[in-house]
Parts: structure tokens; sequence; C-alpha cells
């Protein structure tokens, strides 16, 4: 008979705790049966109201993260993991997962915490201090234009992201693009190095070169950008702000920018980022807004639109990788990509973007429109 009690006992709805406060070692031992059993949902509704009621340890706190990480919620077994490592900052396996968790949701914490595993954690994973090649990537983009005195603009370029460190990465890109507008052609062929600087799991700083070599005709127009971005990161909320002065032959523009992003719990993982900019050139300043939002459609395959207002005038995002130093300036843009991870090595890319470009100086048909697709992929070694 007791041992049908018990058993009734460990089944008995868990809303039941939030009436009656539980002790230690009721909520340790339910813990570690629902541990065993693989009762993910139980587990991290007794360790979310054992917690409320200040009830942890290191192992409540571990249980309550591996439970989250099985049902894929990877912030969250993140946040557990953090806390358990409160209490033992050497628990190999706390290490570990925390670093799982990171690594899963995509996070820019991911080699901070690879350089806090074990050697033999390290090792048995492939993670090395110093990769001098982690990835490289490429993209092809063709952009249709409505206007008849402009062509088709191509565009290529091909990256590669080196780990110089745990806390220290160095991305390289080589791009280059051309189009007829009139009757002379325009080639700019661009590089760009940025460095990322993880100071601590929540602080990041990057820094970036962008060089320019625009070719118009037979005249070359040379532009140098210097960027800068601090960024913090708390769990499920990321905040950023940053800077860049762009001079080039014909003016000098700055930026400043602020972004903010949120990603949702749930298997979606929906996001949203909003990002706001001030453009200063020739004594004026405008302002840009754009707004993204993305889900996971599939384990597989990611979906994310954006939209973005003002004039994108010598304006530059993605850590300074794309700058709009075009002709003719895009006064409204907004789009689509999805994202499909082909294994765990391999991530295909393509896009479509809609564009209102403007001819500055032309009073008679000022505005045309503009059809981009684009195609990339990503490999990770």
């Amino acid at each position: 008979m007791y041992r049908y009690v018990v058993i009734l006992f460990l089944f008995f709805p868990l809303s039941s705790f939030s009436q009656a406060k539980l002790s230690f070692q009721k909520a340790d031992s339910l813990s570690y049966q629902y541990y065993l059993r693989g009762e993910w949902g139980n587990l991290i509704e007794l360790s979310k109201e054992a917690f409320k009621q200040k009830i942890n340890s290191k192992f409540m706190y571990q249980r309550a993260g591996y439970a989250f990480f099985m049902k894929g919620d990877y912030y969250s077994a993140r946040h557990q993991f953090i806390k358990a490592l409160e209490f033992d900052q050497s628990d190999n396996f706390t290490r570990e997962y925390l670093y799982y968790s990171a690594l899963n949701a995509g996070s820019e914490n991911t080699r901070y915490y690879a350089g806090n595993l074990s050697d033999d954690s390290a090792s048995k994973l492939g993670i090395r201090p110093f990769n001098p090649i982690e990835s490289l990537d490429t993209e092809f983009n063709l952009k249709i234009n409505e206007a008849k005195t402009r062509s088709n603009q191509n565009y290529y370029r091909f990256g590669i992201n080196t780990e110089l460190g745990y806390h220290l990465s160095l991305y390289q890109a080589y791009a280059y693009l051309d189009q007829l507008i009139g009757n002379e052609l325009t080639r700019q062929p661009e590089y760009m190095a940025l460095l990322k600087w993880t100071l601590t799991p929540v602080w990041h700083v990057k820094t970036a070169y962008h060089r320019l070599f625009t070719n118009i005709g037979n005249v070359n127009y040379l532009a140098n950008m210097g960027y800068i971005a601090l960024s913090s990161r708390l769990n499920r909320f990321n905040f950023e702000a940053n800077a860049s002065i762009l001079k080039s032959t014909l003016t000098t523009t700055q930026q400043i920018g602020f972004q903010a992003s949120v990603v949702f719990p749930g298997k979606s993982n929906l996001y949203f980022t909003s990002s706001v900019a001030e453009m200063f050139e020739k004594a004026t300043y405008r302002p840009i807004y754009s707004q993204t939002i993305g889900l996971k459609c599939f384990d597989n395959l990611w979906a994310e639109g954006n939209i973005t207002f003002g004039n994108l005038k010598n304006y530059n995002t993605f850590n300074s990788l794309y700058v709009y130093n075009s002709e003719d300036p895009s006064v409204f843009r907004t789009g689509y990509s999805l994202f499909y991870f082909l294994g765990k090595h391999i991530t295909l890319i393509g896009n479509f973007t809609f564009n209102q470009q403007e001819i500055e100086n032309n009073s008679a048909n000022k505005y045309y429109y503009q059809y981009s697709y684009s195609g990339g992929l990503k490999w990770k070694l």
C-alpha cells in the first residue's frame, strides 16, 4: 500500500506546489526522480516553483538546464547552467553543457565557453585555441533594374573567418560589383576586415576597416571606412551601440546606430530586431529605421523578413560588411531570407529584396524599382 502512495505522490499535479511550500529534500528528491525518468516537462515545472521559493542547488540547476536542453529551449538551458556554474566553477558537466547550449542557440559566447572546457572535453570535440580557417562563405547577388539608363548590377563576395583565440576572431571579406550607368561602367572591388573581441559572456567589442576601390569610367574614387560597436547580451536580449565614419574622395559620412533584439521562448525561437541610425553628411542629418523578424520554420530551416525606411545613401549594415554607396540611393527596401542548414557544416542562404531607388537631381522619372536576388553558402570547417 505504501508503494502506491509514493507513486501517486510522484505523479500528483505540480500545480499543487504553488499552493504549498516545498522543502529542499522534497524538491531535490523529485527533481532527481524526474531527471532519471526523463520527464522533462515535470522537471521544468518543479524547478520553476522551487527556484521561485528560493530552493536551489548546483544539481537542481544542472537538471533543470538539461531538461530545457532536451526540450530544445537552449536559451533557458544556458541560463540554468550559468546558475549552476556559480556553485562550482570547475564542474565539467556544467561547462560542457553550457557550451552545447550556447552552440545550439547560435550565441556569440560559444567560443568564450569553449575556452572554459577541460582539455579532455576540448580534445574530444576537436576544439583548438587557434583555428586559421574556421569557416568560409560566398555570395552572389543580382540586382535587376527597371531604369533604362541603368544596367543590372552584379555583386560577388568571398569571406573567411579565423579564430585567433577563445575570445578573439577575425573575419575578412573580398567583394566586387559592377554596373553600367548611362554609358559609363562602375566597378568596385572591396576589402573588409572585422575583429570581434568577447570581453565577458555579456560584453562584446567589434571593430572593422572597410576599403572601397570605386572606378567610374577612367576615374578612381577611393573610400575608407572605420567601424566600432559595443554590444551586451543578456540571455534573450541583445543591445548594441555602433558608430562609423566613411571618408571618400567626394564626401565624409558619419553614422551612429542603436540596435535591440529579443528572442521569445518557444520552439519557433521567434525573434525581433529593431535598429535606428542617424546619418550625418554635409552639415545635414537623416534617420534610418529598420525592423527584422525571424523564426525557425523547421529544425533545419529558418526564415527572416525585414523592412527599412530612410535614405540609404552611404549607409552601412551587418558590421559594415555592406556599404550602400551606389549613385542612386535606396529610399525604401523590404525583403526576406531563408537559411537552410544542410547538416552541421553547410548553410545555404537565399534572399529576395525589393528596393525603391532615387535618381538624384532628376525631376522627371525620379524613382525606379530594383529587384535583388542573392544566394550564398557558408561552410563551417
